[in-house]
C-alpha cells in the first residue's frame, strides 16, 4: 500500500487537512505501507516557501512521519511539483500525438473524453456514476504557458509514485471523475478512492475563515491549547 498526502502551500495546514493526512498516515501504518508527503505547488503566485514549512512543521507537531517527501527521497524521485514541469510538459505532448489530447484555441491542452459517463468506484461513497457532460467542459491539463493544472500534475505524478489509495476530501469527488479518465489515458490503473467527509462551517459549507469565527487551521488549534 502506497498513499500520499499532497497539500497545496497556498495557506496555512487546514484542520481539514491534518485530518485527511492523519487518515492516509493512519491506514499506511495499519497495513504496513508507505506514507507520503508530497507539495503540489503547481500554483506558482500563490505557492510560498513559508507556507511549505508551516505545513511541515506542523504534520510533525501532530506525530505523522512520512516514509517519502521532499526531505526523504526515494528512488530519484522528485516530491516538489514545481521541479518536475518538463516531465508534465512531455506527458501532455505524448497524449496529444496519441490523440488522447488537443490544443484548443487559446493554447492551452485539453484532455479528450474518451466516453460519454465515467464510474468512480469509492470506498466510502460507493460507485458514483457522473456523465462526462456534467463534468463540464474536457478539461484543461495544460495552460497555455506550458504549465501543467492540478489535474494533470496530481495524476502523473500518482502513477509515478505508484500510489495505490487516493484519500481525500469529497470535494475532490468530480475531480476524480476526470482523473479516472486521465489515468486510463495515460495507460495505468486506476488506484482506489476514498472521498473523507468534509469538517463543515457554520452556513454548511466548507470551513473556512468566511464562514466560522472558531478554529480553522492547526496553528489556531496549537494556540488555543490543543
Amino acid at each position: 500500500m502506497r498513499v500520499r498526502f499532497a497539500p497545496s502551500p497556498t495557506g496555512l495546514l487546514h484542520i481539514g487537512g491534518a485530518r485527511t493526512a492523519i487518515f492516509n498516515y493512519v491506514l499506511a501504518k495499519q497495513h504496513g505501507g508507505s506514507f507520503i508527503l508530497r507539495i503540489d505547488d503547481t500554483d506558482q503566485e500563490r505557492s510560498s516557501k513559508a507556507f511549505e514549512e508551516d505545513i511541515i512543521a506542523h504534520l510533525k507537531w501532530l506525530g505523522i512521519n512520512w516514509d517519502e517527501g521532499p526531505d526523504l527521497a526515494h528512488q530519484n524521485l522528485l516530491y516538489r511539483q514545481s521541479e518536475k514541469l518538463e516531465l508534465y510538459l512531455k506527458a501532455a505532448n505524448k497524449l496529444i500525438e496519441q490523440g488522447k489530447a488537443y490544443k484548443d484555441d487559446g493554447g492551452a491542452v485539453r484532455l479528450r473524453y474518451s466516453r460519454s459517463a465515467v464510474i468512480v468506484k469509492d470506498i466510502v461513497c460507493g460507485d458514483c456514476s457522473f456523465s462526462t457532460d456534467s463534468l463540464g467542459p474536457e478539461p484543461v491539463i495544460l495552460r497555455s504557458d506550458s504549465t501543467p493544472t492540478y489535474h494533470l500534475a496530481s495524476v502523473y505524478d500518482d502513477i509515478e509514485m505508484k500510489i495505490t489509495h487516493i484519500i481525500r476530501g469529497q470535494d475532490h469527488l468530480t475531480n476524480s471523475a476526470k482523473h479516472v479518465l486521465l489515468f486510463e489515458a495515460l495507460g495505468a490503473k486506476v488506484p482506489e478512492f476514498a472521498h473523507l467527509p468534509l469538517i463543515l462551517g457554520e452556513d454548511k459549507t466548507k470551513l473556512s475563515k468566511r464562514n466560522s469565527t472558531s478554529l480553522v487551521s492547526v496553528v489556531d488549534f496549537r494556540k488555543n491549547g490543543y
